[in-house]
């Protein structure tokens, strides 16, 4: 079957014809995937600045945020059957079978030893055909199926939102969100649902297209050179330590602070007002299937045509320019897998 994959012992990104995956297992589901989603991680692994091959392996088909529809089931499955829509997670428990992954926690696995579709081991969805254990896969509603590629990168935000939720000790009124990438709007799109005032702060200029998302989205658009409005709740989806130092200054009294993003970088913050204002800083990754099951919901509750905006869908043959550069326009890259 085609797959993209990354080639460790070349060094490059290829076309791959891929042995097609069976059922072995009675949990286990087949299902054609139908859309594959591009990020910034996907780039990151492209440039081969992480990511490994399964055991053994020299070669790792890409691509952890996916769509498809079951064609086959194992015997023991009861979830799921043919033509059934589904989106899986991403992350597998680790050997050792730590205390989180023990509960199905696998997104907050306390040993690293995880393992992650299309990232860490596993290979991906930029294929296909793709097989499952059924308690991997989340079930999409058929009325939901073009917005289902956007479900992982959601259930991200939402359980840094949930999070920040229950960190705090009052309830929330005013959010803001920094980097209007997928993550960041879709940020503003459930801090929105939640009825929270929400502002976002991006690199664009009022005009560009994803400024009018963040419109559309019910948010107040900043840019660069704008200051920054005190706020209860703030997530960082810029990849820049710059804006997360810049979001925990934002904090108001009691507000949290869910870094998504940023990497390595220098700066000052004053732990004196993290104290005194009872503030919280914390980071988040992954997801669990709490998160997808409210990504899904809010998915349903959205406007379709935000939604629609948000994606722009290309051919599979086009992914060394979907992986080489971030779209100019809408926020999400997918590629229909036919």
């Amino acid at each position: 079957m085609r797959a993209v994959a990354l080639d460790f012992n070349e060094r490059r990104l290829i076309e791959w014809d891929a042995p097609a995956p069976r059922i072995l297992r009675q949990d286990e589901v087949l299902f054609q995937v139908e859309e594959v989603g591009v990020c910034g991680t996907d780039r990151e692994l492209a440039l081969f600045h992480l990511g490994h091959p399964p055991e053994g392996e020299s070669r790792l088909v890409i691509g952890h945020e996916a769509f498809g529809r079951v064609r086959a089931t194992g015997s023991a499955v009861r979830s799921f059957q043919p033509g059934d829509c589904v989106v899986p997670m991403i992350r597998r428990r680790c050997p050792a079978v730590c205390p989180s992954c023990a509960r199905g926690r696998f997104d907050l696995c306390t040993t690293g030893q995880y393992g992650e579709r299309g990232i860490y081991g596993l290979h991906g969805y930029f294929c296909e055909l793709a097989v499952d254990s059924e308690r991997d896969l989340v079930a999409v509603p058929p009325e939901l199926a073009s917005f289902a590629v956007l479900a992982e990168p959601l259930s991200v935000v939402e359980k840094a939102v949930s999070m920040a939720v229950a960190f705090r000790q009052e309830p929330a009124g005013a959010a803001l969100v920094l980097g209007a990438g997928p993550i960041g709007l879709l940020a503003a799109l459930a801090l929105r649902l939640r009825g929270l005032e929400v502002h976002l702060q991006s690199l664009e200029p009022p005009g560009h297209p994803r400024a009018r998302l963040v419109r559309a989205a019910g948010a107040a658009y900043l840019g660069p050179r704008q200051s920054l409005p005190p706020a209860d709740i703030v997530v960082e989806a810029t990849g820049s330590a710059q804006a997360a130092f810049n979001a925990i200054r934002a904090l108001a009294p009691l507000g949290v602070c869910a870094l998504l993003g940023a990497g390595e970088g220098q700066g000052h913050v004053s732990f004196r007002d993290l104290v005194v204002g009872n503030r919280v800083v914390f980071g988040s990754v992954n997801a669990g299937r709490d998160s997808f099951a409210l990504a899904i919901e809010d998915l349903g509750r959205a406007d379709p045509n935000f939604l629609n905006a948000m994606v722009e869908r290309r051919p599979f043959a086009d992914f060394p320019r979907s992986l080489a550069d971030p779209s100019s326009g809408t926020a999400k890259i997918a590629h229909v897998i036919r």
